[in-house]
């Protein structure tokens, strides 16, 4: 049987359908806090009946750092797709390092204890080297330290070392490194607030920019993977790469919205997640923008995912159609 953590976030959303076309029952991993609503909207853009394929979903309760709750979610599986993951670019949030890392070693060690087969896990390009030459970021660029990385990008690179040190005692897994992934999402956060943002009107851009995927096409990577028997490796996933204007130029054309026209100077901008992120401590919230992620979104970095599509001949769908998709599916609710 197959576990999925994070069942209920983009990609673990997109997955959990995927794998109900091919399964009977799918085991899902869920939080106490957990709402289905945003998967429950994933599955409507699917079909008209999304509570018939719910119902087929064995929904077992455990915090990903919980070890007593989680070897129990794991009985009967023996394949582990591993999603779950606190995305933040910012912020000194234990939260983030209890479930990237802490959760990561927790679940590896289970696996290897209760012999799970395989297990996929869904790390970011935020973990990948660079190179100091300018060519884009491959599978094999050097980690360049901790010094200039954000919280997030540590953490998923820690996260990985765990999952590359299971392997070394013998778990069967395989990683991949999704860029920005866009897609329909039930839920008003992550890459999806940028949607719900340019459906509102956004004349200002950033300068920068990054690799970028589809989430359905993360999904049928994971897929391919998983049926090709691959293990021992990593893959980056990135169908293009692109300015951060382009994309959101994209998203204003799919809403009927005006282009961006301003460019927010870095400097201005750094300012404003540093008064957000005091104003986040002071009052108890987590802010939608920190020094760090302003810093890391005026980054423009290349990526590479040659090693996929030559080696298992992965086709990836242009970001316009990606986008055009999102638009359409979230313009109904306008």
């Amino acid at each position: 049987m197959i576990l999925v953590t994070g069942a209920t976030g983009l990609v673990g959303s997109h997955l959990l359908w995927q794998l109900l076309q091919e399964n009977d029952r799918v085991v899902a991993l869920m939080r106490y806090t957990s709402s289905l609503r945003p998967l429950r909207a994933v599955f409507a853009s699917y079909t008209d009946e999304p509570d018939r394929f719910l119902s087929r979903i064995d929904w077992r309760v455990a915090a990903i750092n919980d070890a007593v709750a989680l070897e129990l979610a794991l009985e009967g599986v023996d394949e582990v797709f591993h999603c779950a993951a606190v995305v933040s670019l910012g912020g000194s949030s234990d939260a983030i390092r209890d479930v990237n890392v802490a959760g990561t070693r927790l679940l590896t060690a289970l696996c290897l204890k209760k012999e799970i087969r395989r297990l996929v896990y869904v790390s970011s390009i935020a973990a990948c080297g660079t190179y100091t030459n300018g060519q884009p970021v491959d599978e094999q660029a050097p980690w360049s330290g901790f010094g200039q990385k954000s919280l997030y990008a540590q953490t998923k690179y820690l996260a990985e070392q765990e999952v590359w040190q299971a392997m070394e005692r013998g778990l069967k897994a395989v990683i991949v490194n999704p860029g920005v992934i866009l897609g329909f999402s039930g839920a008003g956060s992550g890459s999806s607030m940028l949607f719900h943002r340019v459906k509102k009107g956004l004349p200002v851009y950033i300068d920068g920019g990054s690799g970028y995927v589809g989430v359905k096409d993360v999904v049928r990577a994971l897929l391919l993977l998983r049926r090709h028997d691959i293990s021992g490796e990593g893959f980056i996933l990135v169908a293009e790469n692109n300015t951060n204007k382009e994309i959101l130029s994209m998203m204003a054309q799919g809403f009927g919205k005006p282009a961006p026209r301003i460019k927010v100077a870095l400097p201005l901008l750094v300012a404003a997640g540093h008064l957000m992120e005091a104003a986040g401590k002071l009052f108890g919230f987590n802010p939608p923008l920190n020094a760090a992620s302003a810093k890391a979104s005026a980054h423009r970095t290349r990526y590479s995912s040659d090693k996929i599509k030559n080696r298992l001949n992965m086709e990836f769908t242009p970001m316009q159609t990606v986008i055009e998709e999102v638009c359409k599916a979230m313009r109904p609710s306008v």
